[in-house]
């Protein structure tokens, strides 16, 4: 499935939910919590950017904002949101998101706009609480928006709705790890873009199907249990432990990046298979792992304060978690999974990728693994530039020369 194939299929899924007397709620942040927005009987879809859109933004955003809400705005300038009845913005993560928020709302005071409030820093049991709070107050903003309470029902299936997908695609990040050839990157990344376009237990049971098949793959050389293993080592983020096959197909490439959409990577991509097909084998991308391998909120005790800690719980963005433990993060899996090559993916004009990217590729440098920076914008606008140099970083690697 292509790019333009998945927005397509969002859109029609949508339309659909919409003729039912479904409300959509669209977000733009990785780690909204969709489980909440589903317990108030509201289908979360996430906001991608149109590489077809005209530009609208020049009357209300500077032309250094990045790519990306620029593409948001234009979008709704242009009508082209048509099933979304309202947005829910981040606090706190992103001044540019942050001030795009205030202008929607002043040029389009119909729509129900949102804005959740993430903690800053790693701040341990202060920051759970302060969480916890905002997701109450988020809570009764959709009470009061879409008169329809939260209800602890829906809210437990939605959980485990998320839960199956998040725990099947974890297995699957872990299979391409231990047997790049099991599962295509394409196929995953495909998975996480439609899940995040609409959450429905459909998709569930197509995901199950190719978990099963990918397990039947792995049970031939007898490394299932294993890739087990490297999925809850992967959850848990402890790598020391993990251990490799010796035959494992090179090069062995990873990506790393912020707003960066998976599927439009796995796409942009392409050329690789013309070195290896099996040559991507792991992400750290915004709505990639750092989605996907998010500790799951438990039943007990206050539901706000358990999600916070769910949400707090995942590898988030420099703005929340610090440079610090991420690339601890990055370093041990860029040892211990036998990483040869780092792709940096950097958002045009996105401050928070940016001023990160010095710091992966000094983390990369330090453990000898080849890199190379990746400017992207949200439209993909220089695509053949783009995909001739990963191609010619890819056959850097794969021969073994200096980037």
């Amino acid at each position: 499935m292509s790019n333009a194939q998945a927005t397509e299929q969002s859109e029609r899924i949508l339309k659909q939910l919409v003729d039912k007397g479904k409300p959509i709620l669209g977000y733009v942040y990785p780690h909204t919590p969709l489980e909440i927005i589903m317990a108030h009987g509201v289908m979360p879809t996430l906001l991608y950017a149109n590489p077809t859109v005209m530009g609208s933004y020049e009357a209300s955003l500077q032309t250094f904002a990045c790519s990306f809400i620029r593409n948001m705005f234009s979008q709704r300038v242009n009508d082209q949101l048509p099933y979304v009845d309202g947005i829910v913005f981040p606090g706190n993560t992103c001044d540019s998101l942050q001030n795009l928020a205030d202008i929607w709302h002043l040029r389009y005071p119909q729509d129900k706009i949102f804005r959740l409030t993430y903690p800053a820093g790693d701040q341990g049991e202060a920051a759970v609480q302060y969480f916890a709070e905002e997701l109450r107050i988020f809570s009764n903003s959709l009470e009061d928006a879409y008169g329809s309470p939260f209800s602890d029902a829906a809210f437990r299936q939605a959980v485990d709705l998320v839960q199956q997908f998040r725990d099947a695609v974890q297995f699957l990040y872990a299979a391409r790890l231990l047997q790049p050839n099991s599962v295509r990157y394409h196929r995953i990344a495909a998975f996480v873009r439609e899940f995040h376009s609409a959450p429905l237990e459909t998709l569930v049971d197509e995901l199950r199907a190719t978990v099963n098949d990918v397990e039947n793959s792995l049970a031939e050389a007898d490394r299932v249990d294993s890739t087990k293993a490297l999925q809850h080592a992967l959850l848990e983020r402890r790598l020391e432990d993990v251990s490799l096959p010796s035959d494992l197909p090179t090069p062995r490439i990873a990506i790393v990046g912020g707003m960066t959409e998976p599927l439009a990577i796995a796409e942009l991509a392409n050329v690789i298979s013309k070195v290896s097909s099996t040559a991507v084998v792991f992400d750290l991308l915004s709505f990639g792992f750092k989605t996907i391998f998010t500790p799951m909120p438990a039943f007990e005790g206050d539901l706000f304060e358990t999600m916070a800690r769910s949400v707090l719980g995942a590898l988030l963005e420099p703005t929340q978690e610090g440079l610090p433990k991420r690339l601890d993060f990055l370093k041990d899996a860029l040892t211990h999974l036998a990483i040869d090559g780092l792709i940096v993916c950097e958002q045009s004009f996105c401050d928070p990728d940016e001023f990160e990217s010095p710091s992966l590729l000094a983390v990369a440098s330090e453990v000898g693994v080849r890199t190379v920076r990746l400017p992207i914008d949200s439209e993909f606008s220089d695509r053949a530039r783009l995909e001739g140099r990963i191609q010619s970083f890819l056959e850097t690697v794969a021969h073994g020369g200096a980037e």
